[in-house]
């Protein structure tokens, strides 16, 4: 028996951090991390890939996801953010957006679980970007960006006062890869490799603690590799 995880990526740097990061990370819990699959933008299987921009292009793909392998030792997740999520999602036209509460984002992952019935899928849904992560170890930063560290000391005081980095907001110049822009110069312009070289540098285990949601998604699948 060999157990196997596709993981569903809005983009690009959250493909990068599957594939240098978290499969080796959760090889070693017993699962084999297959290649990551970018959100679709259109039903067109040749059309465009990453961003959670289109959320009937992303049914429509997971479901071909679903229908195309039926390995019972198989299961689908996602790593999609929640900032400018789009309110055709299952369930957000109920919440009030932009999500911000633990607890409503609970509730529309269940939701997105509910309009598939896929026993083998387990969505989730990053608060409120992966970029969250990078802001758990500013060590990390000043170590990667040592050229940028006064930035990054004035985005050190800046977030100080939030209890965990996935508490970092979601406003337009305030979410955790805008805040990573402001301080440090370039960043955008190789944001994937930027995001990898940090969270590389600053490990798993020192990123978990500040960040709960992540680290729970995390347990959930190190639990079940596992099992017997």
């Amino acid at each position: 028996m060999r157990k196997r995880l596709l993981i569903y990526c809005e983009g690009q740097t959250e493909e990068m951090f599957v594939e240098r990061l978290l499969r080796p990370h959760l090889q070693m819990h017993g699962i084999k991390v297959e290649r990551p699959i970018l959100a679709a933008t259109s039903q067109d299987p040749r059309g465009q890939r990453g961003g959670f921009v289109n959320w009937n292009a992303i049914e429509f793909d997971l479901r071909q996801q679903f229908a195309s392998d039926h390995d019972p030792h198989l299961r689908f997740t996602t790593l999609l953010d929640v900032f400018r999520i789009p309110n055709t999602v299952p369930g957000a036209a109920s919440l009030s957006l932009p999500l911000t509460a633990v607890a409503d984002i609970d509730v529309l992952e269940k939701s997105i679980e509910a309009a598939f019935n896929e026993p083998r899928f387990k969505a989730y849904l990053q608060r409120h970007e992966l970029e969250a992560l990078l802001l758990a170890d500013i060590a990390a930063l000043e170590s990667v960006f040592h050229r940028d560290k006064p930035g990054i000391q004035q985005l050190a005081k800046d977030i100080a006062a939030f209890a965990n980095a996935e508490e970092i907001n979601h406003g337009q110049t305030t979410h955790p890869a805008a805040r990573l822009a402001s301080a440090i110069v370039g960043y955008e312009n190789l944001k994937a490799s930027n995001a990898y070289f940090v969270l590389a540098e600053a490990g798993l285990g020192a990123v978990r603690p500040r960040c709960p949601r992540f680290d729970a998604w995390m347990t959930r699948w190190e639990n079940w590799g596992t099992q017997p």
